[in-house]
């Protein structure tokens, strides 16, 4: 009996093309924007908010998940855009991004994306609003998609929400 023939296995590299690239993509200020999909643990729908005294408006409040208590994370307001509306049909993204867990919340979840990379080009180079947090721009077969550096994101709400100097870490 034949032994069953096993098929070289090139990788991308030796092939001369990179391997798509897959992000977690959702509708944010009314477009397309995505991040590494990997941050992301899982979808929620968002239970009841209680709103933090003091608090930033692009965090509109904490909710009890699993029993962890999960700040809510509206980029749009962070970026100076009018604020995502939260309704009981609400969906959130729970990520991990370094040491912080937060739900980022958005106008609707798209779920998971393949990009080639060939299609990621770098952003634009302005640095205002939202520009400021990209990583790149890719095009899949539903069109344009904003790459966001979710990490630096994260790190910008947190430094904002919590001034230096003000004694909490």
């Amino acid at each position: 009996m034949p032994e069953p023939r096993s098929e070289p296995r090139a990788d991308a590299a030796q092939q001369g093309t990179a391997p798509d690239a897959w992000f977690f993509s959702l509708r944010l200020i009314g477009g397309r924007y995505a991040f590494e999909a990997p941050l992301v643990t899982e979808v929620v729908r968002l239970g009841p908010l209680t709103r933090l005294p003091a608090a930033p408006s692009f965090l509109p409040g904490v909710f009890t998940h699993r029993g962890e208590v999960l700040p809510v994370l509206d980029i749009g307001q962070l970026v100076g855009q009018p604020a995502v509306p939260i309704r009981a049909s609400t969906r959130a993204a729970i990520v991990h991004c370094g040491p912080w867990k937060v739900a980022v919340v958005s106008e609707g979840v798209e779920g998971l994306v393949s990009i080639p990379r060939k299609n990621l080009e770098p952003p634009p180079s302005e640095s205002s609003g939202v520009a400021e947090f990209l990583s790149a721009v890719g095009r899949d077969g539903q069109g344009t998609v904003a790459i966001l550096d979710l990490p630096r994101l994260v790190e910008t709400a947190r430094a904002r929400a919590v001034p230096a100097g003000s004694g909490h870490a």
